[in-house]
C-alpha cells in the first residue's frame, strides 16, 4: 500500500505515524484539493524516496531533532518500522512551531513587574520542576572570622534582593501557558534563609552532607527562586577567627556561574560594610540570554550563523563513524529512566594552590594556549585511561564544551545580571587512541583544543547554540539516554570577582556544587578564586560511581601537575 502526506494538514508528520494516511481514510475534502503526495511506493525500499515532481518540494519550517535540520516533505531517509529521517537518530520528534519562532522573543513581559524566562531558563526550570531540582547550583562561601548572627544576614540580603529584581521575585506559572514560568516581583518576599549548627571539627564536610540530604528539594510556585544556608558552631560565637559559611543555592534557570558568583560577591561586600561600591538603585530585569542575541545581531545574520551552526553539526554527525567512548556506568538494580529517584549527586574536588596555578598560568602563557585549554587536556588524557575499552572497536573521546554568551553580546551582558547565559559549541572529538601519552604532547593536545575553541567562537557558534539551546535543552533534559551522551562535558567559570578581605571576614575559598542526579555522565567545572584553580568533577552515584569520580580527580590533577613541570 502507498503511503501518503497530507500538505493540508500542517500537523500530521509522516516520520512518526508509519501508517499514518492514504487515499482511503483521509479527509475526502483535502483529498479533492489534490493536497496527498505519495511519501512511501509499496514497490520501493530505497534509502531515500523523493516526491515524484521536484515542483511539489517545500520546506516544512520544522526541524530534524537529531540533526536540526530542516525538514523537506516527501523526502525519507531511512525505510524501517519506525521511519527515521536521520542516520542516526533514536526517534524523530517534528516541533509543531515554526523555526521561524526560534527568532521571536518569548521574554516579553506582561507588566513591568512580571517577567518571562527565556527558552533556555524555561527548559531549565522545567527540569528542575520535573526531576527533583536537576540542575540547582550553588556556592559555598568559606570565611573565617568572628560569629555572624542571623539578623545581620538578613538584612545583608534584604539589601542585596532592593538590587536585584530576580531576587525579590516569585515563581509563577503563566497563566496563558501552563508550560512556561514567569517570575513576578513582590517587595515583601522573604527569601529562606536556613540557620543550621554544626561542630567546628565538620565545618569542611558538614555543608556536603547537608546538601545530599536536601538537594532534591524543589522550588515550589509562590516561592523565590534563590535560598540561604548559615552554618556555624554555637560554642564559636566568641571566636573573632572561626570557620563559616555561607551556602547560596539558585536555580540555574535564574543563574550561571558568573553571575551567581557576583552577586555572592557582593552579599560578601555588603556583610563587610563595604556596600558603598555597590549602587542602591534597583537594576532593570536581566535580558535573557535569546534577546540579548538578538538584539546583537541582525535577522540575517541569525539565519546565517544558525545554518552554518547547522550544516557543521550534521556533517559532524554524518563523518563520525566510532562510537562514543564512556566511562563504565555502575551495577544497578534500577532502570536508568529512574535515576532521579534512586542517585544522589557526588562531588570530587581538585584544588591546585597559588604557587602551582600561578606555574600552570605561566606555563599556558609559553605554550600559548589558555587555562581552560589546558585543563581540558588533562581531563581527556585522563577520561582515555578511565573508558570502557575494546580491542575491537575503536572509539572516539566525545568533549561537550560549554560557552559564556555576556561578552559576546553587543553591548555584553554584565555579570551581576543575575541569568542564564550558558551555549556551547560543537563538541571535541579525539579517536580514544590517539589521546597522549607524553606531557609534550598533551601541551599539543591543548593547543588543538584552543584552535577547535577559537575556530568554533569566529565561526559564531556560541552566538548561534545560544539562540536554540533552550530548544535543545527540552530534548537532551528528559529521560537519559546514554546513547547520545557524550564521554564528558566542561565548563569554565573563569576568574571569579571575589577579594580575600570583606571586613572583619576572610574567604578562605569558594566551593560549587550542583544538583546532577539526571545525568548520565561526569561534568567538569573549572574555577579560579583569588589566584586559586579548583576543578570540580561531578557525577551521579551510583550509576557512574564515587570510586570513578574520584579517580577522575586524580587522574585530572596528576595531569595538571605533570604539565606544570614540563
Amino acid at each position: 500500500m502507498n503511503r501518503y502526506k497530507c500538505l493540508f494538514c500542517a500537523n500530521v508528520d509522516f516520520c512518526q505515524a508509519y501508517h499514518s494516511i492514504n487515499r482511503t481514510n483521509h479527509d475526502p475534502h483535502h483529498t479533492d484539493q489534490h493536497l496527498l503526495i505519495c511519501v512511501k511506493d509499496s514497490t520501493k525500499y530505497s534509502q531515500a524516496l523523493l516526491l515524484h515532481s521536484r515542483s511539489h518540494i517545500y520546506h516544512t519550517n520544522r526541524v530534524c531533532s537529531s540533526c536540526f535540520m530542516d525538514l523537506i516533505i516527501g523526502i525519507r531517509y531511512t525505510c524501517s518500522c519506525r521511519i527515521h529521517l536521520c542516520e542516526k537518530s533514536i526517534f524523530i520528534l517534528i516541533q509543531e512551531e515554526s523555526m521561524f519562532t526560534w527568532f521571536q522573543s518569548s521574554s516579553s513581559p506582561v507588566n513591568p513587574r512580571q517577567r518571562m524566562l527565556g527558552s533556555a531558563e524555561n527548559a531549565l526550570m522545567k527540569a528542575s520542576q520535573r526531576y527533583q531540582g536537576y540542575m540547582k547550583i550553588g556556592e559555598v562561601l568559606h570565611l573565617q572570622g568572628p560569629y555572624i548572627s542571623l539578623e545581620t544576614l538578613t538584612m545583608a540580603i534584604s539589601r542585596l534582593q532592593r538590587r536585584h529584581p530576580v531576587l525579590r521575585s516569585r515563581l509563577e506559572n503563566d497563566p496563558t501557558n501552563s508550560e512556561r514560568y514567569l517570575l513576578v516581583e513582590d517587595d515583601t518576599l522573604c527569601l529562606e534563609i536556613l540557620q543550621i549548627p554544626r561542630k567546628r571539627a565538620d565545618h569542611l564536610s558538614f555543608w556536603s552532607r547537608e546538601w545530599r540530604e536536601r538537594e532534591r528539594e524543589t522550588t515550589n510556585i509562590g516561592q523565590g527562586l534563590v535560598k540561604f544556608w548559615l552554618l556555624q558552631d554555637p560554642n564559636d560565637d566568641d571566636d573573632e577567627n572561626a570557620p563559616r559559611e555561607l551556602v547560596i543555592i539558585s536555580e540555574h534557570s535564574v543563574s550561571d556561574g558568573l553571575s551567581l558568583s557576583t552577586v555572592a560577591h557582593e552579599l560578601l561586600m555588603i556583610l563587610g560594610g563595604d556596600s558603598g561600591n555597590i549602587p542602591t538603585e534597583s537594576l532593570n530585569w536581566p535580558m535573557t540570554m535569546e534577546d540579548a542575541i538578538r538584539e546583537s545581531l541582525s535577522m540575517l545574520s541569525r539565519w546565517y550563523l544558525l545554518s552554518k551552526f547547522s550544516f557543521s553539526a550534521v556533517y559532524l554527525h554524518m563523518t563520525t563513524r566510532l562510537a562514543t567512548a564512556r566511562l563504565p556506568l555502575g551495577t544497578v538494580n534500577f532502570s536508568l529512566t529512574d535515576m532521579v529517584n534512586h542517585c544522589h549527586t557526588e562531588v570530587s574536588y581538585g584544588i591546585l594552590n597559588k604557587d602551582d596555578t600561578q606555574k600552570l598560568i605561566e606555563q599556558c602563557h609559553r605554550e600559548g594556549v589558555t587555562v581552560t585549554s589546558a585543563v581540558s587536556s588533562a581531563i581527556i588524557c585522563t577520561a582515555s585511561t578511565l573508558v570502557c575499552s575494546n580491542d575491537d572497536q575503536e572509539t572516539v573521546i566525545k568533549f561537550n564544551i560549554g560557552a559564556d554568551t555576556r561578552r559576546r553580546c553587543v553591548p555584553p551582558v554584565p555579570n551581576h545580571d543575575l541569568s542564564y547565559h550558558v551555549s556551547a559549541i560543537l563538541p571535541f572529538l579525539l579517536p580514544t587512541r590517539q589521546t597522549p601519552k607524553t606531557t609534550v604532547d598533551m601541551w599539543q593536545l591543548a593547543k588543538t583544543i584552543g584552535s577547535h575553541i577559537q575556530t568554533s567562537i569566529d565561526a559564531g557558534q556560541v552566538l548561534a547554540c545560544g539562540n536554540i539551546v533552550g530548544k535543545l535543552y527540552e530534548k537532551v533534559l528528559g529521560p537519559p539516554n546514554v546513547a547520545q551522551s557524550p564521554t564528558c562535558g566542561v565548563s569554565s567559570w573563569g576568574i571569579l570577582p571575589f577579594h580575600e578581605q570583606y571586613g572583619k571576614w576572610k574567604l578562605m575559598a569558594m566551593t560549587p556544587f550542583v544538583n546532577m542526579i539526571q545525568a548520565p555522565l561526569p561534568f567538569i567545572t573549572i574555577q579560579t578564586v583569588n589566584g586559586v584553580l579548583t576543578i570540580m568533577c561531578v557525577g551521579p552515584d551510583p550509576v557512574i560511581p564515587r570510586n570513578s569520580i574520584e579517580n577522575f580527580r586524580n587522574g585530572i590533577m596528576n595531569n595538571l601537575r605533570q604539565m606544570i613541570e614540563v
